[in-house]
């Protein structure tokens, strides 16, 4: 057996190329070697330049998680739909239990869709919030 791990161990570079590997740079760019930028430290104006040049403006959207939404709804409708046919029923129903689990069931439907509902409004709005950054943006 060898005392010598099998993997190298991992190394820290000390400068990150501008130009990411196996991409092309862009076309108005010289076809020099890509400029060397420090992991640490201060940029150079050549640096600040060179990265100006390769970025490339992104807008984020955050659209909200569905599953969460649903998930929510259909808890919060197992909760409230238990007690209330536990409420609504008396304890002398010969199928109390097939009252409670129908209420159950009627009660979950109802505040799925309306949690659903709930994330279409918010995804919307978020929707509405981007487009209107983008129009104040595009005008400015």
């Amino acid at each position: 057996m060898s005392s010598t791990p099998s993997q190298p161990e991992p190394s820290t570079p000390d400068e990150v190329s501008a130009t990411p590997q196996g991409a092309a740079p862009p076309a108005d760019a010289p076809l020099d070697a890509p400029v060397a930028i420090p992991a640490e430290g201060p940029l150079t104006d050549e640096q600040i330049a060179a990265i100006a040049a390769t970025a490339q403006p992104a807008t984020i959207r955050r659209a909200p998680r569905y599953r969460a939404f649903f998930w929510t709804g259909a808890l919060l409708g197992i909760v409230l739909g238990v007690a209330l046919g536990l409420w609504v029923s008396s304890e002398n129903l010969v199928n109390r239990w097939i009252y409670v689990l129908v209420t159950t069931l009627g009660t979950t439907l109802v505040t799925v869709l309306l949690a659903g509902a709930c994330a279409v409004w918010v995804d919307r709005r978020g929707a509405a919030k981007v487009a209107k950054q983008r129009r104040g943006s595009a005008g400015a």
